[in-house]
C-alpha cells in the first residue's frame, strides 16, 4: 500500500540563513540630542484622560479671544446646516466639506439630508454641556 502524501516527511518551507549584521545608526544632531533629554510629560491613558475628558461639564470661563461662540454654532447650525457652515465655524472642515458636497453633488434635490443633519447638530451644540457638542476642532471649549 501507498503512503499518503501528508503522512511523507516534508521539506522546510524556508531554509535558514545567516542573520543580517547590525545596522549603522546615523549620530543624533544636537536638536535631537536635546530632544531626547528633555523630559517632558508622561503619556499615559490616565493623562490623556485627564486633558480630553469629555465627562465632565466645562467650567464656565471669561471671555477669550479666540474662542468659539456655542449660540452662534448652534444657529448656524440650525439655520445654514444645508451647507455644513457650523462644521466649517467650528473648524471641522471635512465635515463640512461632506455636508456642502451632497448639497452640491444632488443638485440641491437631497437638501433635507445636511439639513436636517444640520438642525439636529445645532440643537445639541445649544444644549450639550459635555462631551464632543462642548468643544471645537481643536478640543478647546466653546463659551457661551
Amino acid at each position: 500500500m501507498s503512503e499518503h502524501p501528508s503522512e511523507k516527511p516534508t521539506e522546510p518551507i524556508y531554509q535558514e540563513t545567516k542573520p543580517l549584521p547590525p545596522r549603522q545608526q546615523k549620530p543624533l544632531s544636537e536638536r535631537e540630542t536635546r530632544a531626547l533629554q528633555t523630559p517632558g510629560p508622561p503619556v499615559s491613558p490616565a493623562n490623556y484622560q485627564q486633558q480630553f475628558d469629555y465627562d465632565r461639564p466645562t467650567p464656565p470661563v471669561e471671555h477669550v479671544p479666540g474662542r468659539k461662540s456655542r449660540i452662534t454654532a448652534g444657529l448656524l447650525g440650525i439655520l445654514l446646516g444645508v451647507v455644513g457652515a457650523h462644521r466649517f465655524y467650528l473648524g471641522y472642515k471635512g465635515l463640512g466639506w461632506v455636508m456642502l458636497l451632497i448639497t452640491a453633488v444632488s443638485l440641491g434635490n437631497a437638501w433635507f439630508v445636511p439639513a436636517i443633519w444640520g438642525a439636529i447638530e445645532g440643537i445639541l451644540y445649544l444644549v450639550m454641556r459635555k462631551g464632543y457638542w462642548s468643544v471645537d476642532a481643536k478640543h478647546r471649549p466653546l463659551q457661551w
